[in-house]
């Protein structure tokens, strides 16, 4: 999963167009659907996505995060599809008891739930695989105002991610190399056994941190005004496709109003 927050290079249409659009997409998709409740038009959305990922040549590496974001949602629907009551009922687990009632709006509802859950997590990891860290950082700060110090938090977060994920997994080799067991199936054995992995994760991560303070200081971090070397500019394409995502975008909320997209 430390795909996630990973710039993955490829020659595409995808890659090529400026941070500024690719932002746009993933905040129109995250507008829509919460526009939607129906698991259809949701799952239209989530298969746009995928098309995009395809389109830039990382869906072989965006397979773990959309099969672990399907899972996830999948846990979601089955701990609260038995909570929703209204509706027609469909099934119980236990014939005749009433225990594990699932009805039709509960499904429907709970479906939505997840497959919105979806969509608004699918987009992030294909915004950052096809946008380079250094290219977000400047849209965030010169196109949208935002304060280079909150960029710089905010992108510093998600390059410490993949990280962490991999310090994690070296830690995890070497404890269990010292025959530390995580395969405990007692709660209170298998809580007992993440001490020795959190505490080495969190050292490292304070260390990590200081060295990153001292380099930032060296480095004149917030003294003076900055420049760019190199900045994507929004070209011709670039309104083209924002054009054609905001038609696209008012087009939908357009039918939802009208009762023909629910």
């Amino acid at each position: 999963m430390s795909v996630v927050a990973n710039y993955i290079p490829r020659d595409s249409a995808v890659h090529r167009l400026s941070p500024l659009t690719k932002l746009g997409w993933s905040f129109l998709l995250m507008t829509l659907s919460c526009f939607f409740r129906d698991p259809l038009v949701l799952a239209g959305l989530f298969a746009s996505i995928v098309l995009v990922a395809l389109a830039a040549g990382i869906l072989k590496e965006m397979y773990p995060v959309f099969k672990g974001l399907l899972f996830i949602a999948g846990l979601f629907i089955l701990f609260q599809i038995f909570f929703i009551s209204e509706g027609k009922t469909l099934f119980t687990l236990i014939p005749g008891t009433g225990i594990g009632r699932v009805t039709d709006l509960g499904l429907l509802g709970c479906l939505a739930m997840g497959a919105r859950m979806i969509v608004i997590a699918a987009s992030f990891p294909v915004l950052m695989g096809t946008t380079q860290i250094k290219d977000l950082v400047v849209v965030l700060v010169e196109k949208l105002k935002i304060p280079y110090p909150y960029a710089f938090m905010f992108v510093t977060s998600l390059r410490f991610v993949p990280t962490f994920m991999q310090e994690m997994d070296q830690i995890i080799q070497a404890q269990s190399s010292r025959a530390h067991r995580l395969d405990n199936k007692n709660f209170i054995k298998k809580f007992l056994s993440i001490c020795p992995l959190a505490i080495p994760l969190m050292v490292t991560s304070v260390k990590k941190a200081e060295r990153m303070a001292i380099s930032m200081e060296t480095r004149g971090f917030g003294v003076g005004k900055r420049t760019n070397l190199h900045v994507k500019q929004f070209r011709a394409v670039d309104a083209a496709v924002c054009s054609g995502m905001a038609a696209i975008g008012i087009a939908m909320v357009v039918l939802h109003f009208r009762g023909i997209l629910l």
